[in-house]
C-alpha cells in the first residue's frame, strides 16, 4: 500500500448506491481481482530456496534471535507440540484442562487424546474467557484477531509469529505451515517458563522435529510480511473506526494478524447485516463460520455453563481479511462494505453518538424529510463504551 493520509471520517458522507444485496450496485464486482489475503501467503512456498546444510538447532536459534531472544522450541506440528507439552506439564488422566467455548477440534481432541477433559469456558463480548478453576488453560485466538488477557498457554497455531521481544505467556504456539513431503507442516513453541521449555526439550525426539531447512526459511520471510501486514491492518482498522464507527478488536501482539474483527452493533440484526455487507462483494467471513462452538461445549458436563450468550457474542463479529499487498483501494473496499451496511441499517458511528447526531442532521438539511438516506436507530444522547 502506498503512503496516503486520508481522512476516513469524511471519505463518504451520504450518496450511496443501494446496497447489493436489494438489488444495488455492490462495491466490487463479481469478477474484481485483489490482491491474495495474508490467510492466502501464511504458508511457505514450495518453490522457496533452501539452505542445504541447516541444522535444527542453527534454525531454532535464529527464530529466537527473531523473536528478541526467546526460548523456542521447533515441532513436526501443532498437535505434537500440544502433546509434547501436555506431557511436559505433568498434566494427569482425568484431569480439566480449559479452553473456549469455540476451541478447535484439534484442540479439544489433543487433551482427549492425552486422557484429560476439555473444560470449556464461556467469553464476553469482546472475547475474552471467563476465568476458570482448571490447572491448566489453553487461551485460543483466532488467526490473531484480538489480544488476550491473562493467558498462560496461549495457542495460535493458525498464524505466525510477530517478531521483537515482547512480554508472553508460559508458552505460545504457531503454526509454521510447511509444504513438507512427509506431513510435517511445522510448529513453533516459545517459551517464558524455562522449565516448562527445559522439559518439553528433553521429551522432544528425532521423530518429533520439522525439516530444520523449510523453518529456516519461514522465519526469514517473517519480517517483511509483517512489517507491510501490520500496516495495512493499522490502516483498515483506522479507517473501520472513523469511517464506519464502529467497535474493532485490537489485534494480538505476539501473532500476526490476517484480519481486523469489527462488531455488529447489538441494535442492528447480525444475518441482515452480515448479508448486506456480504453481497458487496468485498471481503468479509462472520466469525462463527470460521470456528463455532466446539459441539461438547454445549452439554452439562464439562460445557460452558453459559453457552448461549457466549455465541451470541462470537456471532457479532465480522472477519475483514487483510493482505501485506492489498493496495490503498482494496483497504477502501474492505472498510466501504462495512460503511455501506452500516449506514443504511442505522448504526453507523454507533461508537461515537455526538459525531452520528451531526451526521444524521447533514442529511436531513441535505435530502429533506422522508430521506432514505442515514437514519440512526440508537439513542444519540448515549454513552457508548467502545472496544478500542
Amino acid at each position: 500500500m502506498g503512503n496516503m493520509s486520508v481522512d476516513w471520517a469524511t471519505l463518504w458522507l451520504g450518496g450511496f448506491c443501494p446496497v447489493g444485496a436489494l438489488g444495488g450496485l455492490p462495491v466490487r464486482g463479481a469478477d474484481y481481482a485483489a490482491h491474495p489475503p495474508l490467510d492466502d501467503l501464511l504458508a511457505l512456498p514450495p518453490d522457496t530456496k533452501l539452505r542445504a546444510d541447516m541444522t535444527l538447532e542453527c534454525a531454532e536459534a535464529v527464530w529466537s534471535e527473531r523473536l528478541g531472544g526467546a526460548m523456542v522450541v521447533l515441532v513436526r506440528d501443532a498437535y505434537r507440540a500440544r502433546r509434547l507439552l501436555h506431557q511436559a506439564a505433568g498434566i494427569q488422566p482425568g484431569e480439566w484442562v480449559a479452553m473456549p467455548a469455540n476451541a478447535s477440534y484439534d484442540l479439544a481432541e489433543s487433551v482427549k487424546h492425552h486422557k484429560a477433559l476439555p473444560r470449556f469456558l464461556d467469553f464476553d463480548a469482546h472475547l475474552q474467557l471467563a476465568t476458570s478453576c482448571a490447572r491448566f488453560t489453553w487461551t485460543q485466538v483466532l488467526r490473531g484477531l484480538w489480544g488476550a488477557q491473562g493467558a498462560t498457554w496461549l495457542d495460535c497455531a493458525d498464524t505466525l509469529p510477530m517478531p521483537g521481544v515482547a512480554d508472553r505467556p508460559a508458552v505460545t504456539l504457531f503454526g509454521l505451515r510447511l509444504p513438507d513431503a512427509d506431513n510435517r507442516s511445522g510448529a513453533l513453541l516459545v517459551f517464558s517458563d524455562e522449565s516448562l521449555y527445559a522439559e518439553v526439550r528433553a521429551l522432544r525426539q528425532a521423530t518429533d522435529c520439522p525439516d530444520a531447512a523449510q523453518a529456516l526459511a519461514q522465519c526469514k520471510r517473517l519480517p517483511e510480511l509483517a512489517e507491510q501486514q501490520s500496516a495495512n491492518l493499522a490502516e483498515a482498522r483506522r479507517g473501520l473506526r472513523d469511517a464506519a464507527g464502529l467497535t474493532t478488536l485490537e489485534t494480538n501482539s505476539l501473532a500476526l494478524a490476517t484480519a481486523v474483527a469489527v462488531q455488529i452493533p447489538l441494535e442492528s440484526d447480525v444475518a441482515t447485516f452480515y448479508a448486506y455487507v456480504e453481497q458487496e462483494n468485498t471481503p468479509v467471513r462472520w466469525l462463527p463460520q470460521m470456528q463455532p462452538l466446539h459441539y461438547a461445549a454445549l452439554r452439562d458436563d464439562g460445557g460452558a455453563p453459559d453457552h448461549r450468550a457466549t455465541a451470541a457474542n462470537l456471532a457479532r463479529w465480522l472477519y475483514v481479511p487483510i493482505g501485506p499487498d492489498y493496495t490503498f483501494e482494496e483497504i477502501k473496499h474492505g472498510v466501504l462494505g462495512i460503511v455501506k451496511a452500516a449506514e443504511y441499517l442505522g448504526v453507523r458511528w454507533r461508537s461515537n453518538p455526538a459525531h452520528a447526531a451531526e451526521y444524521a442532521d447533514l442529511m436531513d438539511r441535505t435530502y429533506g424529510a422522508g430521506h432514505d438516506a442515514y437514519r440512526p436507530l440508537f439513542a444519540l444522547d448515549s454513552a457508548f463504551a467502545a472496544g478500542d
